[in-house]
């Protein structure tokens, strides 16, 4: 089913509760390397997306938006720009572009990741796993609760990215992008420790360097971020955590130690939370409150409308959409 008859079908499900806002969520805007999960929008693409917002929508800022949210007044075509994670692309090409066409634009960072300067760990499995042509046969890991993963050889014809892959929970059972998805839940799962030590198996086992240089932002350039005109910082855990699957307490330290870091060394307040890979749940939604962020968000790639949560509010995963598609889902979002 395509992206626009999808959020259709989704939006005949919702009568009576008009549309009030999109949020969008990006990850990268750059060249696509390797890239499973298409985090990655080309920046002509971005440029044409943003160029649409500017022309026939609303854009706000998140604290903006939660503030008509909360007044229950929110111009017509309402929508806001959000970036998790924090690459520096976000700063060196989505910027520029953003400011072209003066949209605002909010960056969740996950303040670990930032301190260790290193690759985050997902880039590093998709490395590790999908770029060398032979493997060993079989992945068993000793740190975990592993019975092992067959690893196939990568075949030509086995497309990884793009228009013609799957998303790799739809890859079939017997290919690589496969076994790189199963590897990638059960790191997913795992406590930050214990997932650093399963990734340095991982590349002795491959017999491949742990990928290394800088992709995220450093604490100077979150500050530039954070210094343009309309745009802010919020937090996304210490991290980077499925919180769903961490204890209350570990969930509380993630989300208040990430946003406390964040305060600290970019010197900003702290209102909006993101949540990682979009997963939640109604007693980490309450959490999120306990703690007084006056909104968090999801990815659940729908639109806000009033009887929207303020603790679970929808955003739509928006790249890999050209400008025309982009149009058509967003029209479709806003009930157009």
């Amino acid at each position: 089913m395509k992206a626009v008859e999808r959020l259709a079908a989704v939006a005949h499900r919702l009568p009576g509760r008009r549309p009030r806002a999109v949020v969008l969520v990006y990850h990268r805007v750059g060249e696509r390397r390797l890239d499973p999960w298409r985090l990655t929008v080309d920046p002509e693409i971005f440029a044409g997306q943003m160029e649409t917002l500017a022309r026939d929508w609303s854009p706000l800022s998140v604290a903006e938006l939660v503030e008509g949210f909360g007044r229950r007044r929110l111009p017509e075509r309402a929508v806001a720009v959000t970036f998790d994670d924090g690459y520096a692309d976000n700063l060196e090409v989505a910027a520029p572009i953003l400011l072209e066409h003066g949209i605002p634009a909010t960056l969740f960072v996950a303040t670990d990741l930032i301190d260790s300067g290193g690759t985050p760990w997902w880039d590093e499995l998709a490395s590790l796993l999908l770029e060398p042509g032979r493997l060993p046969a079989t992945l068993t890991l000793s740190s975990g609760d592993s019975e092992g993963w067959p690893i196939p050889p990568l075949h030509v014809d086995e497309p990884l990215q793009g228009a013609s892959a799957p998303q790799p929970w739809e890859a079939k059972p017997g290919t690589r992008l496969r076994a790189f998805y199963e590897v990638w839940l059960a790191l997913r799962a795992l406590a930050a420790p214990t997932r650093e030590a399963v990734l340095d198996e991982i590349a002795e086992w491959a017999d491949a360097p742990r990928p290394s240089g800088r992709v995220l932002l450093t604490w100077d350039q979150l500050r530039e971020f954070a210094a343009l005109p309309g745009f802010g910082l919020g937090a996304h855990t210490l991290t980077h955590p499925a919180l769903p699957s961490c204890s209350i307490d570990d969930a509380r330290a993630e989300i208040a130690g990430g946003a406390d870091r964040l305060r600290a060394q970019a010197g900003v307040e702290v209102e909006q939370f993101a949540y990682p890979f979009g997963a939640w749940t109604p007693s980490v939604t309450r959490l999120v409150a306990e703690l007084g962020f006056r909104a968090a968000y999801t990815t659940d790639g729908n639109a806000i409308s009033w009887s929207s949560s303020p603790h679970a509010l929808p955003r739509l995963p928006a790249e890999g959409h050209a400008p025309g598609d982009f149009a058509g889902l967003l029209a479709v979002l806003s009930g157009r």
